[in-house]
Protein backbone atom coordinates (compact mmCIF):
# COMPACT_ATOMS: atom_id res chain seq x y z
CA UNK A 1 0.00 0.00 0.00
CA UNK A 2 1.24 3.36 -1.01
CA UNK A 3 2.14 6.02 1.90
CA UNK A 4 -0.60 8.79 1.92
CA UNK A 5 0.69 12.39 1.64
CA UNK A 6 -1.25 14.64 3.39
CA UNK A 7 -0.55 18.31 4.28
CA UNK A 8 -0.29 20.65 7.38
CA UNK A 9 0.04 23.91 7.76
CA UNK A 10 2.91 25.30 10.14
CA UNK A 11 3.98 28.42 10.85
CA UNK A 12 6.97 29.95 9.13
CA UNK A 13 9.63 32.36 10.38
CA UNK A 14 7.65 35.24 9.26
CA UNK A 15 4.82 34.35 10.75
CA UNK A 16 2.70 32.96 8.15
CA UNK A 17 1.57 29.32 7.61
CA UNK A 18 2.82 27.03 5.01
CA UNK A 19 2.20 23.58 3.72
CA UNK A 20 4.74 20.91 4.20
CA UNK A 21 3.85 17.33 2.90
CA UNK A 22 3.70 14.99 6.18
CA UNK A 23 5.09 11.22 5.56
CA UNK A 24 2.72 8.88 7.44
CA UNK A 25 3.27 4.89 7.50
CA UNK A 26 0.62 1.90 8.45
CA UNK A 27 4.31 0.03 9.51
CA UNK A 28 5.33 0.67 13.36
CA UNK A 29 8.78 1.84 13.61
CA UNK A 30 10.69 -0.88 15.80
CA UNK A 31 12.65 -0.09 18.52
CA UNK A 32 16.48 0.82 18.02
CA UNK A 33 19.02 -1.65 18.96
CA UNK A 34 20.41 -0.65 22.50
CA UNK A 35 22.97 0.11 22.47
CA UNK A 36 26.04 -2.12 24.38
CA UNK A 37 27.20 -0.88 27.79
CA UNK A 38 30.61 -1.87 27.91
CA UNK A 39 30.35 -1.43 31.99
CA UNK A 40 27.58 -4.26 31.51
CA UNK A 41 29.60 -6.33 28.93
CA UNK A 42 32.07 -6.97 31.14
CA UNK A 43 30.06 -8.75 33.84
CA UNK A 44 29.53 -11.17 31.49
CA UNK A 45 31.14 -14.70 31.39
CA UNK A 46 33.76 -15.88 29.06
CA UNK A 47 34.88 -19.15 27.90
CA UNK A 48 37.76 -20.64 29.80
CA UNK A 49 40.14 -22.99 27.85
CA UNK A 50 43.58 -24.28 28.64
CA UNK A 51 44.48 -25.55 24.50
CA UNK A 52 44.78 -28.75 22.44
CA UNK A 53 46.23 -31.72 24.24
CA UNK A 54 45.32 -33.54 27.27
CA UNK A 55 42.29 -32.05 29.76
CA UNK A 56 42.93 -31.28 33.12
CA UNK A 57 41.36 -33.80 34.05
CA UNK A 58 43.10 -36.77 31.82
CA UNK A 59 46.51 -35.50 33.31
CA UNK A 60 44.96 -35.38 36.54
CA UNK A 61 43.42 -38.75 36.89
CA UNK A 62 46.96 -39.67 34.83
CA UNK A 63 48.80 -38.22 37.89
CA UNK A 64 46.68 -39.89 40.71
CA UNK A 65 46.48 -43.75 39.18
CA UNK A 66 50.86 -43.68 38.61
CA UNK A 67 51.01 -42.38 41.96
CA UNK A 68 48.60 -44.37 43.40
CA UNK A 69 50.73 -47.34 40.91
CA UNK A 70 54.28 -46.17 42.72
CA UNK A 71 55.23 -45.11 39.01
CA UNK A 72 55.40 -41.32 38.99
CA UNK A 73 56.57 -40.34 35.19
CA UNK A 74 56.05 -36.51 35.08
CA UNK A 75 58.33 -36.09 31.83
CA UNK A 76 55.03 -36.77 29.83
CA UNK A 77 53.17 -34.12 31.68
CA UNK A 78 55.45 -31.46 32.58
CA UNK A 79 56.12 -28.56 29.93
CA UNK A 80 59.71 -27.79 29.49
CA UNK A 81 59.07 -24.26 31.20
CA UNK A 82 57.52 -26.26 34.74
CA UNK A 83 57.23 -23.73 37.83
CA UNK A 84 57.27 -25.68 41.00
CA UNK A 85 56.15 -23.90 44.40
CA UNK A 86 56.86 -25.25 48.01
CA UNK A 87 54.25 -23.74 50.14
CA UNK A 88 54.76 -23.24 54.24
CA UNK A 89 58.38 -23.02 55.60
CA UNK A 90 59.88 -23.44 52.35
CA UNK A 91 57.95 -20.63 50.24
CA UNK A 92 60.42 -21.14 47.09
CA UNK A 93 60.15 -21.56 43.51
CA UNK A 94 61.86 -23.73 40.65
CA UNK A 95 61.70 -22.63 37.18
CA UNK A 96 62.33 -25.16 34.03
CA UNK A 97 62.85 -29.07 34.36
CA UNK A 98 66.45 -28.86 35.32
CA UNK A 99 65.84 -26.56 38.28
CA UNK A 100 62.26 -28.75 39.53
CA UNK A 101 64.83 -32.13 38.77
CA UNK A 102 67.15 -31.38 41.00
CA UNK A 103 64.45 -30.00 43.53
CA UNK A 104 62.87 -32.98 43.21
CA UNK A 105 66.19 -35.16 43.36
CA UNK A 106 67.26 -33.51 46.34
CA UNK A 107 63.97 -34.25 48.22
CA UNK A 108 64.43 -38.14 47.43
CA UNK A 109 67.88 -37.98 48.26
CA UNK A 110 67.12 -36.61 51.84
CA UNK A 111 64.10 -39.20 52.69
CA UNK A 112 62.71 -42.43 52.86
CA UNK A 113 58.86 -42.67 51.65
CA UNK A 114 57.33 -45.81 53.76
CA UNK A 115 53.91 -45.33 51.75
CA UNK A 116 51.47 -42.76 49.77
CA UNK A 117 48.55 -42.11 48.78
CA UNK A 118 46.64 -39.64 46.00
CA UNK A 119 43.27 -38.86 46.25
CA UNK A 120 41.39 -36.46 43.42
CA UNK A 121 41.50 -35.31 41.00
CA UNK A 122 39.90 -32.07 42.15
CA UNK A 123 38.85 -30.34 38.50
CA UNK A 124 38.65 -26.91 37.54
CA UNK A 125 38.44 -24.87 34.50
CA UNK A 126 42.43 -24.44 34.60
CA UNK A 127 43.86 -27.54 36.18
CA UNK A 128 43.21 -30.14 39.01
CA UNK A 129 44.53 -30.31 42.66
CA UNK A 130 45.01 -33.86 44.50
CA UNK A 131 45.55 -34.57 48.14
CA UNK A 132 48.93 -36.67 49.00
CA UNK A 133 48.95 -38.16 52.37
CA UNK A 134 52.84 -39.80 52.41
CA UNK A 135 54.13 -41.61 55.14
CA UNK A 136 57.52 -39.99 55.42
CA UNK A 137 60.94 -40.50 57.33
CA UNK A 138 63.75 -37.44 57.03
CA UNK A 139 66.78 -38.97 56.51
CA UNK A 140 69.07 -36.90 58.70
CA UNK A 141 66.76 -36.66 62.05
CA UNK A 142 65.50 -40.63 61.74
CA UNK A 143 61.92 -38.49 62.31
CA UNK A 144 59.24 -39.91 60.30
CA UNK A 145 55.85 -38.34 60.01
CA UNK A 146 52.28 -38.32 58.27
CA UNK A 147 52.65 -35.66 55.99
CA UNK A 148 49.80 -34.06 54.13
CA UNK A 149 49.67 -31.62 51.33
CA UNK A 150 47.74 -30.04 48.54
CA UNK A 151 48.88 -30.35 44.97
CA UNK A 152 47.54 -27.82 42.42
CA UNK A 153 48.22 -27.77 39.20
CA UNK A 154 48.01 -25.32 36.11
CA UNK A 155 47.39 -26.82 32.57
CA UNK A 156 47.89 -25.35 29.45
CA UNK A 157 48.18 -26.89 26.11
CA UNK A 158 48.08 -30.27 27.25
CA UNK A 159 50.90 -29.82 29.87
CA UNK A 160 51.61 -28.90 33.57
CA UNK A 161 52.86 -25.67 33.40
CA UNK A 162 52.94 -24.67 37.41
CA UNK A 163 52.22 -27.24 40.58
CA UNK A 164 51.76 -25.69 43.78
CA UNK A 165 52.36 -27.83 46.94
CA UNK A 166 50.33 -26.56 50.07
CA UNK A 167 50.57 -27.48 53.95
CA UNK A 168 48.28 -27.48 56.60
CA UNK A 169 49.42 -24.73 58.63
CA UNK A 170 50.34 -25.49 62.13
Amino acid sequence: MAKKKTAKKTPSKSGKKTSKPVRRSSKKKSAAPKKSNAKNASLAPVAVKTGPGMSPMEIGSKLVADFNAGKMNLNEMWSPAIVSIEGVGVSQGWHGRKAVDAKNAWWASEHVVHGASAEGPFVGATGFGVKFVIDVETKSTAKREMMTEIGVYTVKNGKIVQEEFMYRAN
